[in-house]
């Protein structure tokens, strides 16, 4: 049956294997209901708040590349056997990190799961294109918890250390102990809040589109890309060390005003513009430099005609395979029981939160009331 034939055959002009998609991707809801709810939980706290934010720039990557790809309407996916072969490893992944209760596990196999979808509707040749959609869905994932406290005290140190060498910069005598800068009548304390962790990920997010939608050679997008750490990491130093000098000349209250100001939005609109600087700076080595505005392609333009055009998807026998498979094991998932989940309390959602749950009070051997947590 032609594509044609098959809008016939639906309703309100939507293709059987449209509906034959559908019941694919809710038949594998239950098989991923607990990463749904670790990610849920995750993305209201601060460093993981942007995290609903990729899907949708995932989609919009998505529909930007189908723009570029010949109409479905006629033709059927060649070889969908790798997209088989893809769903089948990524339900088994979901499935052990169920029988071990990791969420970690089950959204990693998400990922692949999303990944198997693509290559199951457009076949192998097509669907393997739109790979950076559904790598850019890792940056909604939060990291596991040990690795999660080794890059947290890492950076802490860090931007410790970065932090006071712009304190010295100015002039200002200063000792680092661990995390605690010494001013001599204040200390201050590097807390893990303000290691800039809750600003990496983002930003990583951000510098990824970045380099997709730049328009120039492919050592410039990895620039860009790479950029994103080392930026992050100074950036969230420098705002350390300047927290350091108000508190050295105005006293202890002056941190808690600058702190408001220059945390959250402020950094990450800083490390934007950095961003779009190097670009332009980079446009300049070119032969022929683009204008600011031709340097990153951002077009909306025909993108709900390209979502429609997902409606008229072909129905194979690889859809229908994946589809009873997936249904046999949901099925099997809601008839099997199981532990009751105690969800733990989280902060309300916030993309960049203006809290400062940073600033601690702490015990000192001098003065309580000259130290502070950072």
């Amino acid at each position: 049956m032609s594509i044609v034939e098959e809008r016939v055959a639906g309703k309100s002009g939507l293709s059987v294997g449209f509906f034959w998609l559908v019941a694919l991707i809710l038949a594998s809801l239950p098989v991923f209901w607990r990463a749904l709810e670790a990610l849920g939980d995750a993305w209201m706290t601060a460093e993981y708040s942007h995290g609903p934010l990729i899907p949708l720039i995932s989609l919009y990557l998505f529909l930007r590349e189908l723009r570029a790809a010949p109409s479905m309407d006629g033709t059927r996916p060649i070889n969908t056997k790798p997209g088989i072969a893809l769903l089948v490893f990524a339900l088994a992944v979901a499935v052990f990190g169920n029988m071990v209760r990791i969420p970690d596990i089950i959204a990693y196999a998400m990922i692949l799961w999303v990944g198997a979808i693509i290559l199951i509707g457009f076949g192998w040749e097509r669907g393997k294109r739109h790979w950076a959609p559904v790598l850019h869905l890792v940056f909604m994932l939060p990291l596991p918890q040990f690795l999660y406290w080794k890059l947290t005290i890492f950076l802490q140190l860090l931007s410790s250390e970065i932090g006071v060498w712009f304190i010295a910069l100015a002039g200002i005598p200063v000792y680092l102990e661990g995390n605690v800068i010494d001013l001599g009548v204040y200390s201050l304390q590097v807390a893990e809040a303000c290691s800039g962790l809750r600003y990496l990920f983002p930003i990583l997010s951000f510098s990824y589109l970045f380099a997709i939608l730049y328009r120039g050679q492919m050592w410039h997008k990895a620039v860009l890309l790479l950029l994103a750490a080392p930026l992050t990491v100074l950036m969230n130093s420098f705002r350390i060390g300047m927290i350091g000098v108000l508190v050295n000349s105005q006293g202890i209250g002056a941190a808690e005003g600058f702190l408001h100001l220059f945390e959250g939005w402020v950094m990450f609109g800083a490390c934007i513009a950095i961003l779009f600087a190097t670009a332009i700076a980079l446009q300049q080595l070119t032969p022929i430099p683009l204008s600011f505005s031709e340097t990153v392609d951002v077009d909306f333009d025909g993108l709900g005609a390209q979502a429609k055009r997902l409606t008229g998807i072909a129905t194979t026998g690889g859809l229908q395979i994946a589809t009873v498979i997936s249904l046999a094991l949901g099925i099997a998932f809601l008839t099997m029981p199981g532990p009751e989940r105690v969800i733990p309390p989280r902060d309300g959602f916030a993309l960049f939160p203006r809290q400062l749950d940073g600033w601690q009070g702490r015990l000192s051997p001098l003065d309580p009331a000259t130290e502070r947590a950072l």
